[in-house]
């Protein structure tokens, strides 16, 4: 399994570690509830590594990825990234990925299900980049502050899906604002040999904005209160583009991309499931079945609790005819409803009611 290039300082901050797509995590440390809040109120570093990062040339880069990602990369702007995926042959989601025009350069920052689902990406096999970089997250109410610090005051027009080259101690730098909290969140995208001195620049700003470092744990229970995809839950769980919503992270007028076929026949037979978020103050059980009195109409994806909002929240996969928000339903047939389908958002997020005034 690949390590983190900066384990041994999570290691001495009482890091406890996972995996996530055959990579090391840092899963947390010690405390997602406060990690959580850090979240939702001031800011959080957390180490975003275990991802996949490819590394092309402008022209050829953005070339070659149109022709395996289900965006249209030929629409990407320079300073600007595209959020969108890569397929499998069967039409599942393999990764999540965020391909970023920037210097000269095309950027593919993936979070793939396996080391292995992304080995499409490998060409030539020296764009894979991923063992000399760091990705580190900075996400919460006052995130641009402590990247403010470390950049400089030209980060503040810096607009979402936006990426620019900084250079820090004579390396290049990538600062990408695609955080997927509902908050303000940046990314830090650096060669290995500036990683220990870009974590302490963070470092220090974070303290002094009374932050904190966080864990993968806490990340996805924001990108669920958030409404924001996590190909390590839903993504994995559910698989089908079409199912969970993601329509907008596909160019249907393109002529292929992987997984093509299989996402087209899917969408011309129409769509017979999707999901919908739940909230109860109860348990909701992973894998659980949902039911309308005696009738099975879908079944749990992906539960958590969400110590923001005091309850436990989910997504459920329902039935078309079933898939609204404000009814309720139970977890086994002829029982007292127990869980309700709302909205998403699940939470309003600080950053948008302060702005950077906060």
């Amino acid at each position: 399994m690949r390590e983190l290039i900066l384990k041994d300082i999570w290691t001495a901050a009482g890091a406890d570690f996972g995996a996530l797509g055959g990579a090391q995590c840092v899963a947390n440390f010690g405390d997602v509830r406060r990690e959580l809040n850090a979240l939702r109120t001031t800011a959080a570093l957390c180490d975003f590594s275990f991802s996949k990062i490819f590394e092309y040339g402008e022209s050829d880069g953005i070339d070659f990825l149109d022709t395996r990602l289900a965006a249209n990369i030929l629409k990407l702007r320079y300073g600007r990234i595209i959020d969108t995926f890569l397929a499998d042959e069967s039409g599942r989601i393999a990764a999540e990925a965020f391909v970023a025009n920037a210097a000269d350069k095309v950027v593919a920052v993936c979070e793939p299900l396996s080391d292995g689902a992304v080995s499409v990406l490998a060409e030539p096999p020296e764009a894979d980049k991923t063992a000399d970089r760091v990705l580190l997250s900075v996400d919460g109410p006052l995130a641009w502050r402590v990247v403010r610090d470390v950049f400089g005051s030209d980060i503040l027009n810096l607009s979402v899906l936006s990426v620019e080259k900084y250079d820090f101690d004579g390396a290049d730098v990538f600062l990408m604002r695609n955080g997927r909290t509902g908050e303000f969140g940046y990314q830090f995208l650096a060669p290995a040999s500036a990683a220990e001195s870009l974590y302490g620049k963070i470092s220090a700003s974070l303290e002094s904005v009374g932050g904190t470092l966080c864990g993968f744990d806490a990340h996805a229970i924001a990108r669920l209160e958030g409404n924001f995809f996590n190909v390590y839950a839903e993504g994995a769980k559910i698989g089908c583009p079409l199912e969970l919503g993601l329509q907008w992270m596909v160019d249907f007028d393109k002529e292929s991309f992987d997984g093509f076929g299989a996402i087209f026949a899917k969408r011309n037979a129409g769509v017979e499931r999707t999901v919908v978020g739940l909230k109860t103050s109860g348990a909701i059980p992973e894998r659980a079945e949902i039911f309308d009195g005696s009738e099975k109409v879908g079944e749990v994806a992906v539960s958590a609790e969400s110590p923001t909002l005091s309850a436990n929240i989910g997504l459920g996969l329902f039935s078309k005819e079933y898939a609204a928000s404000g009814f309720d339903f139970s977890l086994s047939p002829d029982s007292p409803a127990t869980v309700s389908t709302v909205s998403r958002p699940f939470v309003f997020a600080a950053s948008l009611e302060r702005g950077m005034d906060g």
